[in-house]
């Protein structure tokens, strides 16, 4: 089976659009994924939206743009019905949902595997997970395992990037860099905070949403003055980089358990070390005291900023070469393939 070139159904999110480089964490590690494997010589179908960019030889998508702040699940599942309800033209279905892969699993004689992506769940979505965990999952860090220990785990596979996409300076920058959606959940007020403090410029990069408007009055926006704390709104591609090559370090006070943050894989292989607090995946990601700091309060985060010109910008690149390159992630995905495929 190993030889055999496969015929491939990847389900993405329609919250974002699939591209290598997307906005969101899912979206371009499934677009490096998919070019990846097409390069490989399968045979890839995308369930994406319309504006998706990517290698695939197929695209089949029930929406023609990513949602904003109009998101609706009636799409998503429309969307993974579409996979299933083809699942003869394929030897395996990889939907990347997160949960809501997993009424089709057993419908269909093609094998499937779902890809939990979340750090944290509902209790209503942990029982759901309870009632289908007998199918094939496949996690983005091993901390996943701690919250699910029930699922039946095939492989926890890292997302991956290319070192070469990104620039390297060898001079460190002045400024702190906040790279998230800009909401309470990711904690930009602390890292506001932060450089506050530590009498820092801060720069904050995100998409906002409306949902957010009454912390944003209140906890971000009165403190942009565009000379200490600046706001450039959603960067992508190479102002993105830019931005990332020229930092001091990234700063991440996550209030919520992240299973990855493909930010802080794209920071160090900019040479660009890592704060973070300690929360899901991140001490799977940021090598304690070499590629940055993993820390548990406020004070502590104030204290690896300050101490950030220990660390070796070599050490980062290095990190991301061995542990988190595009190559070991492709492998994985395609190895998992066929061992499902061969009921292993």
């Amino acid at each position: 089976m190993v030889n055999k070139k496969l015929k491939i159904a990847i389900v993405s999110k329609l919250w974002e659009e699939t591209f290598p480089g997307s906005r969101g964490g899912t979206g371009s590690s499934i677009g490096y994924l998919v070019n990846g494997l097409v390069n490989k010589g399968h045979q890839v179908t995308l369930f994406a939206t319309g504006n998706s960019k990517t290698k695939a030889q197929e695209l089949v998508s029930v929406r023609p743009r990513h949602y904003l702040d109009d998101y609706s699940e009636i799409h998503e599942y429309e969307n993974i019905a579409g996979a299933f309800r083809r699942a003869k033209d394929f030897d395996i279905i990889h939907c990347a949902v997160e949960h809501k892969s997993v009424f089709f699993g057993d419908l269909v004689k093609t094998p499937s595997i779902h890809s939990i992506r979340y750090g944290e769940f509902f209790d209503q979505e942990v029982k759901l997970l309870k009632k289908y965990k007998n199918l094939n999952y496949v996690g983005i860090s091993k901390s996943l395992k701690k919250f699910l220990p029930f699922l039946n785990w095939k492989d926890f596979i890292y997302n991956g990037v290319d070192y070469r996409d990104f620039k390297q300076e060898e001079k460190r920058g002045d400024y702190l860099l906040f790279l998230a959606r800009v909401t309470p959940q990711k904690g930009v007020d602390t890292a506001i905070k932060v450089a506050k403090k530590l009498n820092m410029k801060l720069i904050i990069a995100g998409k906002t949403s409306d949902v957010d408007k009454d912390f944003l009055n209140k906890k971000v926006y009165p403190f942009i003055d565009g000379k200490q704390i600046m706001y450039v709104g959603e960067v992508l591609g190479e102002k993105k980089k830019k931005l990332l090559s020229q930092a001091l370090c990234l700063i991440q006070p996550n209030r919520v358990i992240e299973a990855f943050g493909n930010s802080f894989l794209e920071s160090m292989a900019s040479a660009v070390p890592v704060v973070a607090f300690d929360r899901g995946a991140m001490s799977e990601l940021i090598k304690n005291g070499k590629t940055g700091y993993v820390v548990n309060n406020f004070n502590e985060m104030l204290k690896a900023v300050k101490n950030i010109h220990n660390l070796s910008k070599k050490d980062c690149v290095e990190r991301v070469k061995k542990s988190f390159s595009l190559d070991k992630m492709i492998e994985s995905y395609e190895a998992l393939y066929y061992r499902i495929i061969d009921g292993k």
